[in-house]
């Protein structure tokens, strides 16, 4: 069987065992009334309209202080349940329906003579949004869902002290390499979005500035492969959100946060957040400092020569942030229907770099030719704000909404760096200084956006949603090279690496969307339709390049529940990911050194992305299975391609292909107990890319898959170990090949002072396995490149949360009844 073959058998077989009788589970639940007896706690769920009895929901009792459920029931049909057991104390109760708001008792107390009866409990039918309805794994910290997957990574000790890659490297299908590039299902072309608001930042960009954002004022990661026509319809392979800490508890409560490791690494931050009557207010501050040098290296055959010669590159990069960082968030409730909320980010970057390269030229017997190096230094200056107002009003009908957002985002990144390159001696000669240069640049991506969303229920069980978005982006760059002239004793401008660019994009889309229940299914559909206008100029050349294209985005989804712990969903979307990289689009040759250069090409065509789905999830006791087979099939594919001319110079740049298709399975288990806890994820995916507009040979079929697990070990009550796992295979690319990648590392934390206080120990790949290579064949060159990044090492972080908030009337209600 060819490896496709396999991969659609494991699924197949992955879906099986979903359904087999191996993970079945059965929930007893007595279905006459129970009397309270001395350590149990009992009650009955029912709806908010008419009491009507709620089985098969989903009751957690968890310990104060305590991180994991202690017990877990389900209703019978008559919505009666009750947990036994249970010693003396104080519990935190949790009452969840498929369908329904869940409850939250966060403070009953068990006497020592007697049991709890908590009465009925009214639960209350949510408008539909798909992307709340769930078959959850019961670890609160994975949330499987039709639509997205949620990991709440704000209490990961592996994540400790690192930054927001190191919080995407623990997501299960997410990857980071070693450029700091994020992709999702083996796809770079992935939307990150903050706080469900999409970055106008480039992917180099957007990498350099998720390695300052500090992991702890992360709060959750959504992955959303397929999104619905409501969301941003931009990229190839989906959305991944970043979601920040920004509610505040009652009354006024912080934390901060200082950490320091073996590789240079110090980072300090701290949060407080104030909420009294209407007023909530939140604030965070973090500074990061980091040292992560690079070891690259290139090994090449020049084919195109007779005879064959050859050239052995070594270089070392180090790169060293001084990160400051602000969010802030406000929200004042006018009244009962009005809310007015502002959220805000500030951070500011400089990161000083030097990068040093030894260049061997080797004849056909490999014996030395030439010998040259050259050492940049550079000072990487970033500013960034952005600033979001938004008005909310609630109409009396329940679900009934009217929303509206106007957010302003400012970037400033660049900065001038100076190179001096020398002729090294190979027989006795004295070295010559062969260049000096000096070059800045700098890129400002700018936008302004508004947006307004009205969600209207038109019945118990049907909802409409309506939204209208426009968003202004400007996005320019410049760069300016100047070369010494030893004649003139002076600097002169080089005229080929001197750019002004130019890039505009106005969007405007409305999009319309029913959702609907019908018994056991739930259904979706919406369509967006955009209107873009781009206009590309390079200022120095007086070029222009104008750009109109109107789209429709249609999005369907159907779910069925087939109980209360099985589930089977089918999507499909259609996404796009426009050419608005100044890499992608400016011809200007930009260096990484006089003989690798990259090159844009201004006359690139959008992405269309068509996306279907097919999910299947199990829940049973205590673990959740999710498969999710997909294909994906792209029209004007982008795509890089590498040549050489004979002056040995490398040129990449890029090109649409006729069509790609890809197709895989994921795979996610979470698992949830007492001691052991944790997540798995596998994602196998095949693509195919067919280019008879180019060339025969970049047509090229590829397969590959990542693993990753994720381990908690709850050792004692104050105790926690865990473990991170990755490994992505080797795959066959356009023009050769990527090696396999893997990734390690360990975690323990020990909490202090009844949990208000921890210290977190991460040892971070400790086998020096954060290492890439890539191969590239042609006909006219062979070339291996093999790069790694210095992060082995150890980081402390400790960890102070302060303030309580006040139990509220409704809390003290329940002790009372409760005997406390």
């Amino acid at each position: 069987m060819s490896v496709p073959g396999r991969s659609v058998a494991l699924a197949t077989l992955l879906i099986i065992s979903a359904y087999s009788p191996v993970l079945a589970q059965s929930t007893a639940a007595s279905t006459s009334k129970p009397a309270a007896i001395k350590g149990e706690i009992i009650g009955r769920v029912v709806t908010s309209v008419g009491q009507a009895p709620i089985g098969f929901a989903n009751v957690e009792v968890t310990p104060s202080g305590a991180n994991r459920p202690a017990a877990r029931a389900s209703t019978a049909n008559d919505g009666r349940f009750r947990i036994p057991g249970l010693h003396p104390g104080r519990y935190r109760v949790l009452i969840r329906a498929l369908g329904y708001s869940p409850r939250d008792f966060p403070s009953i107390v068990m006497g020592a003579s007697q049991g709890v009866d908590i009465g009925a409990v009214k639960l209350t039918a949510v408008a539909l949004a798909l992307q709340s309805v769930s078959v959850a794994a019961q670890r609160p910290d994975v949330q499987l869902s039709p639509d997205r997957n949620t990991f709440v990574v704000r209490d990961m000790p592996s994540t400790q002290g690192g930054t927001a890659l190191d919080v995407l490297r623990n997501v299960p299908a997410v990857d980071v390499d070693i450029d700091n590039v994020v992709s999702l299902r083996g796809n770079s072309g992935v939307v990150v979005e903050i706080n469900g608001r999409t970055s106008p930042m480039k992917p180099a960009q957007l990498g350099d500035f998720l390695a300052q954002l500090p992991a702890a004022i992360v709060d959750k990661v959504e992955v959303i492969p397929n999104p619905s026509a409501r969301d941003d319809p931009t990229g190839v392979a989906g959305i991944i959100n970043i979601v920040l800490k920004q509610k505040a508890d009652a009354g006024t409560s912080g934390g901060v946060t200082v950490g320091a490791g073996t590789t240079g690494h110090v980072d300090v931050g701290g949060n407080v957040g104030y909420q009294s009557g209407p007023l909530s207010m939140y604030g965070s501050y973090s500074f990061l400092r980091d040292n992560r040098p690079r070891n690259e290296s290139v090994y090449r055959e020049n084919n195109y020569l007779v005879p064959m010669t050859f050239l052995e590159e070594s270089a070392l990069r180090t790169q060293i942030p001084l990160a400051h960082t602000l969010t802030g968030s406000a929200t004042y409730k006018l009244g009962n229907n009005d809310e007015l909320s502002n959220d805000m980010m500030y951070s500011t970057r400089a990161e000083t770099e030097s990068y040093g390269i030894l260049y061997h030229d080797l004849n056909s017997s490999r014996a030395l030719t030439a010998a040259s190096d050259r050492m940049t230094r550079d000072v990487n200056h970033e500013i960034e704000f952005e600033s979001t107002l938004g008005y909310k009003h609630t109409f009396a009908d329940k679900g009934h909404t009217l929303s509206s957002e106007l957010r302003v985002f400012r970037n400033r990144e660049g900065g001038p760096n100076t190179v001096v390159a020398d002729t090294l001696p190979i027989d006795g000669s004295p070295a010559a200084v062969t260049a000096l240069e000096s070059q800045t640049g700098w890129a400002h991506p700018h936008e302004n956006s508004f947006k307004v969303d009205y969600v209207r229920p038109l019945s118990k069980y049907v909802r409409l949603e309506t939204g209208y978005k426009g968003s202004l982006q400007d996005f320019h760059t410049t760069l300016n090279t100047q070369v010494f002239d030893a004649a003139l004793s002076a600097y002169q401008p080089d005229s080929t690496r001197i750019s002004d660019f130019t890039y505009r994009q106005l969007v405007n889309s409305a999009y319309g969307m029913f959702d609907a229940q019908e018994g056991k299914f739930l259904l979706q559909g919406g369509v967006r339709l955009e209107r873009a206008t781009t206009k590309f100029h390079l200022n120095l050349k007086d070029a222009t390049y104008n750009n109109l294209y109107n789209s429709i985005f249609p999005s369907a989804l159907i779910a069925y529940n087939i109980d209360d712990s099985r589930q089977i969903k089918l999507s499909y979307s259609t996404r796009i990911q426009r050419p608005d990289d100044t890499d992608l689009l400016d011809p200007t040759p930009r260096y990484a050194d006089p003989l690798n250069l990259s090159r844009g090409n201004p006359y690139l065509k959008p992405e269309y992305i068509r996306a279907f789905e097919l999910g299947v999830q199990r829940t049973a006791g205590s673990t959740t299975l999710q498969i999710t087979p997909f294909y994906r099939h792209t029209l004007n594919a982008i795509t890089t391609l590498r040549s050489i001319d004979s002056a040995g110079v490398s040129t990449r740049t890029f090109a649409n292909v006729a069509t790609t298709d890809a197709y895989g399975t994921d795979a996610n288990l979470a698992l949830s107990g007492e001691r052991l806890s944790g997540f798995a994820g596998t994602s196998l995916f095949r693509e195919v890319s067919n280019a008879p507009n180019l060339a025969a040979g970049l047509n090229v079929r590829t397969f590959g898959w990542n693993a990753r697990t994720n381990v908690s070990f709850r050792a004692t009550s104050t105790l926690d170990l865990q473990a991170l796992l990755f490994y992505r295979s080797a795959m066959t690319v356009a023009q050769g090949r990527n090696a396999s990648r893997s990734r390690f590392s360990v975690a323990a934390r020990q909490k202090l002072m009844d949990n208000r206080m921890s210290l977190t120990l991460r040892v971070i790949d400790p086998f020096s396995m954060s290492r890439e290579r890539s191969t590239t064949v042609d006909p006219l060159f062979y070339q291996v490149s093999d790069r790694t990044r210095t992060i082995r090492g150890l980081l402390l972080s400790i960890n102070w949360m302060f303030g309580k908030p006040p139990k509220s009337e409704d809390n003290r209600i329940l002790d009372q009844n409760a005997g406390g």
